[in-house]
């Protein structure tokens, strides 16, 4: 006879959080459209974008929408004045893009780092009122422990939830998987800073979803049967699913993801994959679901 707990129904909770808010108009526009016709729960905004402030209330005015800062120290301008964070910007002011900073990164003084990031926060606060509903990062240097620590330091600082995006250093081969952004890096070195980063987010008990998938990204994977699988096979717990939605606007010309944001425009406001969702019994949430990770984990 099963027991009470096998009895219990499983609990599957899913945060659709689509990122680069305020990246452009058409952007902006399209993750709304994903929230109120689609799947989407959770944005994220890049505070340090020309003319993001009427887009940010924009968002804050859908109740049902949970609105996060996107973390910025990769592309375009910095809040503060580049003469402050000498390290971070090239000769025009602008942020060094993510390879360059990469090659560089040993050679970043965090303080500089803290006091930008910092800055996105309080122009968050500032703009909006209140605090944002969590924090995620633009690009993924910021896994590199030094700058990991910023982040996590900023999390703890504000009391604010925060996006883990890999699995515990144990499973390691899931790890590499999960993390499509990181393709080429020697194994040892994403281990390397999984390991530390994972003891980063133990060490100050911050609040996180219990899983992330970062997959749905790329042309190859976007298509309905890709992202009905991901649902399908949606892990007991809070789970947290990274996407880019948006139209394709003039800002975008440079860019190298552009026609793919429609795709997933079209795929997560699809009636196909709302009804999936629905039958699957998912839990569509923000991130006000989040907990702390357990002790001993």
């Amino acid at each position: 006879m099963p027991s009470a707990a096998q009895l219990l129904p499983v609990v599957k909770r899913l945060i659709v959080n689509a990122d680069d808010y305020g990246r452009s108009p058409g952007v902006s526009r399209g993750i709304l459209h994903a929230h109120r016709q689609g799947i989407v729960t959770s944005t994220t905004v890049m505070i340090n974008q020309p003319g993001v402030e009427g887009q940010l209330a924009e968002a804050l005015a859908c109740p049902t929408l949970g609105v996060g800062l996107h973390l910025v120290f990769t592309a375009w301008r910095p809040v503060l004045p580049p003469e402050r964070i000498p390290a971070l910007v090239d000769e025009q002011g602008l942020f060094l893009e993510q390879h360059t900073l990469w090659a560089r990164a040993e050679a970043i003084p965090v303080d500089q780092l803290r006091a930008e990031l910092t800055a996105q926060v309080e122009r968050f606060l500032a703009l909006a009122g209140h605090l944002p509903d969590h924090l995620d990062c633009h690009h993924f240097v910021h896994l590199y422990p030094p700058f990991f620590q910023v982040y996590a330091d900023l999390a703890a600082g504000y009391h604010l939830p925060l996006r883990v995006p890999f699995p515990p250093e144990t499973d390691f081969a899931q790890a590499v998987k999960t993390l499509p952004f990181l393709e080429g890096f020697p194994h040892d070195l994403v281990r390397g800073m999984i390991v530390t980063d994972s003891a980063l987010v133990r060490a100050r008990r911050l609040a996180h979803p219990d899983h992330f998938i970062g997959t749905f990204f790329g042309r190859r994977a976007l298509t309905t049967a890709h992202l009905i699988g991901l649902l399908e096979t949606l892990p007991e717990g809070v789970t947290e699913l990274m996407c880019h939605p948006g139209y394709h606007d003039p800002p975008l010309d440079s860019s190298t993801y552009r026609t793919e944001r429609e795709i997933e425009l079209a795929l997560l406001t699809g009636p196909t994959v709302r009804e999936r969702v629905a039958d699957l019994g998912i839990e569509l949430v923000t991130f006000a679901e989040c907990r702390q990770p357990e002790k001993g984990r």
